[in-house]
């Protein structure tokens, strides 16, 4: 299906999140159902590449100043994933700006000087100090003698890849020597490898390293590196590939593929379907959200790709996204310039919230944490360049607006169902259940100029909640700065131009009670989806109830009924054709007794 035909019908969609519904009494009535679960959040993170070799020069105090800020729970955001950026070796013919060129662990082939990276190193340690359980290891460029040009980013006449022909165990064993070194003497497990990074950009001449692969050259890096960690009994998860773009997990990127002659891109069909990879390959999918930040893309591009990611995701598939910073902006600003300002920040909050709920990403992470540049890049700033200059740290209010998520929503963390307030310019609301803690987090994001009364109510307690507000403003001090504690039922001004996450402890056993307006005695599902031919409905009623199945089409009208009438409680399973429907998106309705259930579901044909 062409991406065109899929935004005509996202428009539908897209009304909803642009309006919300008003009263005299609020602006939003945000309501939370702990019983409609969707992913598990796995992590938030960032990466070290490439500031870290060079603030690692820094104090102790100072080092500890920057691991509290990302680390801690208590003094920071409470980052849960740390990417560990592996250099290719520091080349500065090629590459002329210092910070991004990395040293390199080997010395020659089998030989390693641990010290090289150790500048690095100790942030590891020190976010596992800080409770970071999950580390990834990331490779923008293999090693320069692996090299076909004998550099770290490439050349047009190197090929589809930079990495030497028959190269691939090489790679594989060196990655694998790293890997099990900080298992065996630094106590640091890898659980992610990733080999490759944004493999159909070219990189020729790039000021940073880079490397491009092409798929065929994807697939023989992970069978080898699969290969060697097998032999040696490393569990690292193998991921493959962190795709540049949105569009790039559906569809063939056709200048490079045309160029060298090999497939780039269309990375869930070329490489989830081929069962010589898919069983070796991490399930998680790897993403980054680079140029689709315009506020009219922003919505349809992750809506685009959830469609194509549906039907993987009920094959035990999850979606990471991995590598962020504004280079766009949500008018074409672009990335230009420093903003510790609440600006930025409450344009990649928005980026988050859509990204967690739209895509149902399973972990969100930071491009670079430190920064230099001049640049909307970093989530902490410092004007340090060489040995002797003062080693400056600047917090931006997005280090906090990320907090307001990352400190919260920990790992095992499931979103749960938030309706009322998913307006793209003005107020939008997600939500999550800490089942371990018995807790529940909202995190709200004003964008507008003018503050706005919120009301949270809670679908199935009987007893009010008491919730504790965490507040980012522009204001100085407002750094998830907590809040009067309100109750659900109860009104919360929430500020302009903020971003508060809202906590609130429950007793599910006690609190819960059965609301004879809840859909929890009923259940209705739908797979594949999206489908072409035919589908599968499952349907549980827990009582004898008259059951109607229908469907309607995004105008409301009814193009089709499936059931109606008696049932007695149990569960069922029906065989759905859609006969003469046409390609579009639809609405399954299931009416049991008093109560409605509707499911989302698109044709393809």
């Amino acid at each position: 299906m062409e991406k065109k035909f899929i935004k005509y019908y996202a428009l539908f969609f897209l009304v909803p999140l642009c309006s919300a519904t008003t009263n005299n009494a609020q602006d939003y009535t945000i309501t939370i159902d702990t019983t409609i679960q969707y992913q598990t959040i796995d992590n938030f993170g960032a990466s070290d590449c490439w500031s870290f070799q060079n603030i690692g020069e820094w104090s102790e105090s100072k080092k500890n100043e920057v691991a509290d800020l990302l680390f801690s729970t208590d003094k920071g955001i409470g980052l849960s994933a740390w990417r560990f950026n592996l250099g290719g070796g520091k080349e500065y013919s090629r590459i002329s700006h210092p910070w991004r060129s990395v040293n390199t662990y080997e010395v020659s082939k089998g030989v390693y000087d641990w010290n090289r990276q150790a500048k690095e190193a100790w942030f590891l340690q020190a976010a596992k100090q800080r409770g970071v359980e999950q580390f990834i290891a990331f490779v923008n460029s293999p090693p320069g003698r692996m090299t076909r040009n004998g550099f770290t980013n490439c050349d047009d006449g190197v090929g589809s890849t930079n990495l030497k022909d028959g190269y691939e165990i090489e790679f594989a064993t060196y990655l694998a020597d790293i890997i099990e070194h900080f298992r065996d003497e630094e106590n640091i497990d890898f659980g992610f490898v990733s080999p490759v990074n944004e493999p159909y950009w070219e990189w020729n001449n790039g000021n940073q390293e880079g490397n491009r692969a092409s798929n065929e050259d994807i697939k023989k890096i992970a069978k080898a590196i699969h290969a060697e960690f097998e032999k040696r009994n490393l569990n690292t998860e193998i991921i493959i590939p962190e795709a540049g773009s949105l569009e790039s997990w559906f569809r063939r990127i056709d200048g490079i593929s045309n160029k060298y002659g090999k497939l780039y891109g269309n990375y869930l069909e070329d490489f989830c379907d081929d069962t010589t990879v898919n069983k070796i390959i991490s399930k998680n999918l790897c993403g980054h959200s680079y140029w689709s930040e315009r506020l009219n893309e922003i919505y349809s591009d992750r809506f685009n790709l959830s469609l194509y990611l549906s039907p993987y995701f009920s094959k035990g598939w999850k979606y990471w996204m991995t590598e962020y910073c504004q280079l766009e902006g949500p008018n074409g600003e672009g990335g230009s310039g420093r903003d510790l300002s609440i600006n930025t920040a409450l344009n990649v909050a928005r980026i988050i919230h859509y990204d967690l709920n739209v895509l149902n990403a399973s972990a969100w992470q930071w491009w670079t944490a430190v920064s230099p540049e001049n640049f909307k890049d970093g989530l902490l700033y410092t004007d340090y360049k060489n040995p002797g200059d003062y080693p400056s740290i600047y917090r931006s209010k997005l280090l906090w607006a990320l907090g307001n998520f990352s400190r919260f929503i920990r790992p095992g963390s499931v979103r749960i169902d938030c309706k009322g307030a998913s307006d793209i310019n003005n107020v939008m609301a997600s939500a999550y259940w800490n089942k371990m803690k018995k807790r529940v987090i909202v995190v709200a994001i004003n964008m507008s100029n003018s503050s706005k009364d919120l009301l949270i109510d809670f679908k199935g307690f009987q007893n009010q909640i008491k919730l504790s507000p965490y507040i980012t403003t522009n204001k100085s001090g407002d750094d998830l700065k907590e809040g009067k504690d309100f109750f659900s039922g109860e009104t919360f001004n929430m500020p302009s131009r903020s971003i508060v996450t809202f906590v609130g402890d429950l007793n599910i056993t006690t609190n819960l009670k059965e609301d004879p307006q809840s859909n929890n005695t009923i259940e209705l599902g739908l797979w594949p989806n999206p489908f072409n031919s035919t589908s599968k409905i499952s349907f549980n009623i827990r009582k004898n109830e008259h059951v109607v199945i229908e469907v309607y089409d995004l105008l409301g009208r009814r193009v089709d009924k499936l059931w109606n009438g008696e049932k007695k409680a149990g569960n069922y399973t029906i065989t759905y054709n859609p006969g003469n429907l046409v390609s579009g998106i639809y609405i399954l309705t299931m009416h049991a007794g008093d109560k409605t259930l509707n499911k989302k579901f698109v044709l393809l044909k």
